[in-house]
């Protein structure tokens, strides 16, 4: 029995078989070398080499899948028809090993924790906050009644009011804007937030994404993968495109702008497979414009308006990607990025179009992108009306529109409406969630739309109510996602100083030169909390901060990657010439708050590393009562603006006025105004006109100018000294050292 055991055992096999296994070829081979690895593959050529003796595990899958094909039972046989160049995913999984060594323990583990990953990688923190400033709203006599509308009629709009009030929940810290004379309680209001619980207090809900969701650069699938190109993380897995295919080619675009007294250059970043957007002097030629289509297209198979979005720090997190959000349609996408970030967004986003500001916009804010974008597009426009009418075609004939988009927008919702009610006011709703292809293709279809100057749609929220969506229009603020018609908005500019509001300082401004603002109540866009990046990115530090001057590294002005080490860290400051410099300092900085934004002229202050119109808007959202003491709670008694918006914080309320000939201004003739702004008032303003308006005894006068000669020049130019008093001490000038063109302001007095 003991000799039973010690041999190994007997297997009896058929004699074919036998010779099947024992048998070599004339490599040395057995001849099993040849069999198939699984009965639902095929050899995929005759031709194939031999395995070898000395092959590894890995080579030896190589192998497999490189010369074996899938039959019809496989379930990779589709991917030949799906156009792909392997036959095999290349991200397909196979665990070798002994029996019962634990595969499928592992398996069964890895797909647990894939899962979780798949499912927190499909849901994301959207902003979910009421409208604000509800019951603030002017009750108006004129209705849109035409709830089943689905297009606005033009003749009908027209004769709705517009709500200066805004109601975008992101503005809860800012200056109520006055229409007409009504009692605002303080309670009304609210409190103001703290600069750091600016981010903190904001609702979010959390949301699944639908198919129709733009993405970030963690998002891969089969069906985009072309649309995004390459991506770092991705490199080294066996991708069937290859690297010619994101090949790029850099474009300067020149044009003259009179305001800015010189040439504006710009930089395209074009992948080949997107050149078929411009037009080119000759293949690989100058570029000369940017396609645009004509306002009788009806196709379905792409998206009319070029949608630009600018951004910064948001190179892995920005939602970029819009191939699932546009179900696949053409579209023309352009990233409006610094000249610093430039290599890093292209890195991972190599197969999207990318216009490059000019340097000295390094430290600029969103208002320099959004005026650029504007200026740009309208020079696009008469290029292409002039490229075009050679070819027969009318100039009024072009299409008009583009779209800006926040970098967070991440999937859009539709109302849908069942007017069955008895009455003519009844009506029940639902909300479901739509592409965004199907929300453009809506709105670019719409009757006159060539009379509309702006175009925008709700913000979601979870508490909207049957109020929001009774009405289908409103003529009102729009933000974050808007149509733009960069014809009739040519003369309305955006403030390129500006860091915050300038969306509705632009409203403002289109609003008050007669031209027509409509935001489609049926339409929202949900917009995902992104924790990086974004007006984040810019931070107020004191000069003192700063320890050494650190090397440029990288070409062209772009700096490459640099990491905090030690006790030390890196901050990029701005300099007077718009280049940004990285500074080491020290990770214990001295906390510097709004109330040294400021500081009197030749004075010791210790300077700040910011621009200085970041750091006035900063000072009057948290401390403009120092400024405008009557002003602070007297909702009554606004502070007159003139031709802009500023944030005054919500303790104070605000009433603009344009001083533009024929401009659309609010009724003043009731307003006893608590303090007047001027900030860089051009020629239009003029003692004439700022003697129209009533002020309170003790009122207050705050003027804002490049320089102290200037401010000097204002107030004798707008005899200013007619009707208040200045005194010595009423001078500041924003906390930036001489070469950083600081800001200088002058108060004075009512008397």
């Amino acid at each position: 029995m003991t000799k039973t055991l010690r041999q190994p055992p007997i297997v009896f096999l058929p004699k074919l078989v036998y010779d099947m296994v024992t048998s070599t070829d004339s490599s040395g081979l057995p001849k099993a070398a040849s069999l198939l690895p699984s009965h639902s593959v095929t050899w995929a050529s005759s031709f194939r080499p031999l395995l070898s003796k000395t092959m590894t595990s890995t080579e030896q899958s190589l192998y497999y899948r490189q010369w074996t094909a899938p039959r019809p039972s496989h379930m990779d046989y589709g991917n030949r028809a799906e156009g792909r160049v392997d036959s095999f995913h290349p991200r397909r999984l196979l665990l070798s090993g002994p029996p019962q060594i634990g595969k499928t323990g592992a398996y069964l583990q890895f797909l647990s924790i894939l899962s979780r990953m798949l499912i927190r990688l499909t849901e994301v923190d959207v902003y979910d906050e009421e409208e604000i400033n509800i019951n603030l709203r002017e009750e108006s006599d004129w209705h849109y009644l035409q709830l089943s509308d689905l297009w606005p009629d033009l003749e009908l709009f027209k004769k709705l009011p517009f709500d200066y009030i805004i109601h975008d929940p992101k503005y809860e810290d800012a200056s109520l804007i006055c229409s007409h004379h009504q009692s605002i309680k303080s309670e009304d209001r609210g409190m103001s937030r703290k600069p750091e619980d600016l981010y903190v207090r904001r609702q979010t809900a959390r949301m699944r994404l639908s198919k129709y969701a733009a993405y970030n650069t963690y998002h891969h699938c089969e069906r985009c993968h072309q649309y995004m190109g390459f991506h770092p993380h991705y490199q080294a897995l066996s991708f069937p495109l290859t690297p010619q295919l994101y090949e790029s080619t850099l474009h300067a675009f020149a044009f003259s702008y009179s305001m800015l007294g010189e040439e504006i250059q710009l930089h395209f970043i074009i992948p080949k497979s997107k050149e078929h957007h411009f037009v080119f002097s000759q293949p690989g030629g100058q570029l000369e414009s940017m396609r645009l289509p004509l306002v009788t297209d009806k196709s379905q198979e792409y998206i009319k308006s070029p949608t630009f979005t600018p951004t910064t720090g948001r190179h892995e997190h920005g939602l970029f990607n819009l191939y699932h959000a546009m179900e696949g349609a053409g579209h023309l996408h352009v990233l409006v990025v610094k000249e610093y970030e430039m290599a890093i967004y292209k890195k991972y986003w190599p197969n999207h179009i990318m216009l490059v500001l000019p340097r000295v916009f390094n430290s600029a804010g969103v208002g320099a992108a959004h005026f650029l974008i504007k200026e740009l597009s309208y020079h696009n426009l008469e290029l292409e009306r002039n490229r075009q009418e050679e070819l027969g075609i009318k100039p009024q004939d072009i299409w008009p529109f583009i779209v800006i988009s926040d970098d967070s927008c991440v999937m859009w919702n539709v109302v849908d409406i069942d007017c069955g009610g008895e009455r003519s006011r009844e009506f029940s709703w639902s909300e479901r969630n739509v592409s965004l292809k199907h929300i453009m293709q809506h709105i670019e279809a719409a009757p006159n739309i060539t009379h509309y100057a702006l175009i925008g749609m709700r913000k979601w929220s979870s508490k909207t109510g049957s109020r929001e969506v009774r009405e289908p229009f409103s003529r009102c603020h729009v933000h974050d996602f808007i149509i733009l018609n960069v014809d009739l908005t040519q003369n309305v500019q955006y403030n390129q100083n500006r860091f915050t509001c300038d969306d509705v300082d632009f409203n403002l401004r289109a609003h008050s030169a007669g031209l027509l603002l409509c935001r489609f109540n049926r339409f929202s866009v949900m917009k995902k909390q992104v924790a990086v990046g974004g007006h984040r990115s810019f931070h107020i530090t004191s000069k003192q901060y700063c320890a050494t001057h650190l090397p440029w590294q990288g070409q062209a002005g772009v700096p490459c990657s640099l990491e905090a080490s030690g006790r030390a860290s890196l901050l990029w400051v701005s300099g007077s010439d718009g280049h940004l410099f990285p500074m080491q300092v020290s990770d214990n900085p001295v906390a510097v708050v709004p109330a040294q934004y400021i500081c009197a002229p030749d004075s010791k202050h210790t300077f700040l590393a910011a621009p200085a119109q970041l750091l006035l808007e900063e000072f009057l959202q948290h401390h403009s009562h120092r400024f405008f003491p009557l002003s602070l709670r007297n909702y009554g008694h606004p502070v007159l603006s003139v031709d802009c918006y500023l944030n005054l914080g919500s303790q104070i309320s605000v009433c603009h006025v344009s001083s533009r000939p024929h401009a659309l201004n609010v009724s003043c003739s009731d307003f006893a105004f608590s303090g007047l702004l001027l900030y860089l008032c051009d020629s239009f303003v003029g003692a004439s006109f700022l003697k129209k308006f009533h002020f309170l005894k003790g009122a207050t006068l705050c003027v804002i100018c490049q320089d102290r000669n200037s401010l000097r020049q204002t107030v004798v130019r707008l005899e200013l000294e007619d009707e208040w008093q200045f005194r010595l001490r009423d001078e500041f000038q924003t906390a930036n050292a001489k070469k950083d063109r600081p800001l200088f302001f002058l108060t004075g007095r009512h008397i």
